[in-house]
């Protein structure tokens, strides 16, 4: 029998994981009707917390301290890691809101002396093998154990080593079918993740939930280390998240890897929206991105809850003008609200011309003590927009066509249902859409016409290479549709560049302005806007002829014109 085993291995590691998969991880066509994401149970009104960026940023002790935060937090949120200082701004509202009374800062040593019973053992990491830290944070997640290197390994001598992962594969992708093969069944199905294996904010929240990991790689990285083998480890992604149910966030991000690593990425050669999108899973953009840093504490935020209702304002009478709405970008991943968001409403222009903040509705689940902050500070001039596109990121051409056919229709539908019902708990009323590269049919486009109390759609990323001044504005079924004329712009980190940055956003508008009174223009702000006084220089520079309204006034006025045409 034992025989028979060994073989029926060797034969399953000859066939690879997709015909594993099969075995381990049943197709599921609906994720759960409670909540998309995983929630944790309310937190503790004593937290215990460490200042992470006092450790260092190459300080081993951030593995161990975030998959320990998981494993504790799993029962009840009382561990934070303060990873920079909008934690601690975000730590602080949680006292105003009455979630936490007590906050103890304390460091790694007082953490260990606490709460390490809760850990059964360790597992050590391959210092030459990144994805040995992906699966040794699985391996926390299912068996308990605690993720150290090896040299950390020596200070935890109450635990013993309940796994060496050093020299047991040549490859990443090795490592992950191991694990696959013999922990599958006991991952998550409402989650999965591509994460950097040197990054550390998200691991609480994944060994907390068992939230399946892989890492794609770039071919750049297959040159610089043996350990990456990019082709396989995509097709290994693929085949995993064609198994898992359709409709479920996939979090973490695609590129900028912090091990050394490029990443496959966001449009790369392996593309990692197309990939997910295609296999009918929508993108939580939850790690670092080159822009934001990723969001720490899942494992206590999601524990929150909150109600959220927007601030309406009357539109101004209509005239012979031009009326522009801005929309910033990015707001799907909970990153940004985090930290980029968070920075642009700190600063002193927060609030004087109306802009479109995208939303990802996901934050619900994951982030409702942050997004409480924003909706309860929120000026006459701010308004909530559902970002790309519904209930998460998705490439809205390519979702779910590698399901069978008779299968996309209900996922759709399933992928509608989810959006609906977290478009009114969110209190939105406007939608913006990806399709930068590709142009979105409408029939595809037909589907988010029937959001409960949509107003209007907000379509591209950026401008798309078929709009013009003409086209800029229609309808679909009735409902708005304002494509974005703004091309790529930025940076303004100088003040040099900044004045041509104000200029050429000018001049872009005023060259995709139609001739015909009144007009209606989206300008979609992408990520560099990281200074509100940008828009300020930009709405002085139109002049009178332009009139900055709000997202939700836009539709209001330009339905007003088509009355009395």
């Amino acid at each position: 029998m034992n025989h028979s085993r060994r073989e029926f291995l060797k034969r399953s590691a000859r066939i690879g994981i997709g015909a594993l998969c099969v075995l381990m991880l049943p197709r599921v066509l609906q994720a759960s009707d409670q909540t998309v994401c995983p929630k944790s149970p309310s937190p503790a009104k004593t937290i215990w917390a460490v200042r992470i960026q006092d450790l260092g940023k190459d300080s081993e002790e951030r593995l161990p301290l975030a998959c320990l935060q998981g494993l504790v937090n799993r029962k009840q949120p009382r561990i934070f890691l303060a990873y920079d200082r909008f934690d601690e701004l975000w730590l602080d509202w949680l006292r105003e809101r009455g979630d936490v009374k007590e906050i103890r800062w304390v460091g790694p040593k007082e953490i260990y002396e606490r709460f390490l019973p809760t850990a059964k053992g360790l597992v050590i990491t391959d210092p030459d093998l990144p994805g040995s830290v992906n699966v040794a944070t699985m391996l926390a997640a299912v068996e308990g154990w605690l993720p150290v290197t090896p040299r950390l390994s020596k200070e935890f001598g109450d635990l013993k080593v309940a796994m060496d992962l050093r020299g047991k594969w040549k490859k990443n992708i090795e490592a992950y079918r191991w694990f696959y093969l013999r922990y599958g069944s006991q991952m998550s199905r409402q989650a999965c993740a591509n994460y950097d294996p040197g990054q550390f904010e998200l691991r609480d929240y994944f060994v907390e939930f068992q939230v399946p990991l892989v890492w794609v790689s770039h071919p750049k990285d297959a040159e610089r280390s043996r350990t990456a083998s990019p082709a396989e480890e995509a097709q290994f992604a693929r085949d995993l998240f064609q198994k898992l149910p359709p409709n479920i966030p996939c979090m973490g991000w695609w590129d900028h890897g912090l091990a050394g690593e490029e990443g496959c990425g966001e449009n790369g050669p392996y593309s990692g929206m197309d990939l997910i999108s295609q296999c009918a899973k929508f993108q939580v953009c939850s790690a670092w991105d080159g822009y934001a840093r990723g969001v720490g504490n899942l494992s206590v935020h999601s524990g929150t809850s909150a109600t959220f209702r927007q601030k309406t304002v009357a539109p101004p009478p209509l005239a012979d003008k031009v009326y522009y709405t801005f929309t910033r970008t990015d707001g799907d991943g909970p990153n940004f609200w985090r930290q980029v968001y968070r920075d642009l409403w700190n600063q002193p222009d927060h609030g004087k011309v109306p802009v479109g903040w995208q939303l990802g509705p996901t934050a619900y689940d994951l982030i409702p003590d942050i997004l409480d902050y924003f909706y309860r500070h929120a000026t006459s001039n701010d308004v909530f927009v559902n970002a790309l596109t519904g209930i998460g990121y998705i490439r809205e051409v390519d979702y779910a066509v590698t399901l069978p056919t008779a299968e996309q229709g209900a996922v759709w539908d399933r992928f509608m249902e989810m959006s609906g019902r977290y478009f009114k708990l969110m209190d939105l009323s406007l939608l913006t859409t990806f399709e930068a590269f590709k142009q979105m049919p409408p029939a595809t486009l037909a589907h988010f016409t029937t959001l409960p109390g949509i107003k209007a759609i907000y379509g591209n990323y950026h401008r798309f290479e078929s709009t013009t001044a003409e086209n800029a504005t229609s309808e679909i079924n009735g409902v708005p549709l304002f494509r974005a004329v703004l091309g790529k712009s930025g940076p303004l980190d100088t003040p040099e560049k900044f004045t041509r940055t104000v200029a050429d956003v000018v001049q872009d508008i005023r060259q995709f302005t139609p001739r015909k009174r009144p007009a209606f223009l989206h300008i979609s702000l992408s990520n560099w806007l990281v200074d509100m006084r940008a828009l300020v220089e930009i709405e002085k520079a139109l002049g009178s002829d332009y009139v900055a309204v709000r997202a939700d006034q836009l539709p209001a006025l330009y339905m007003e014109a088509r009355k009395r045409q």
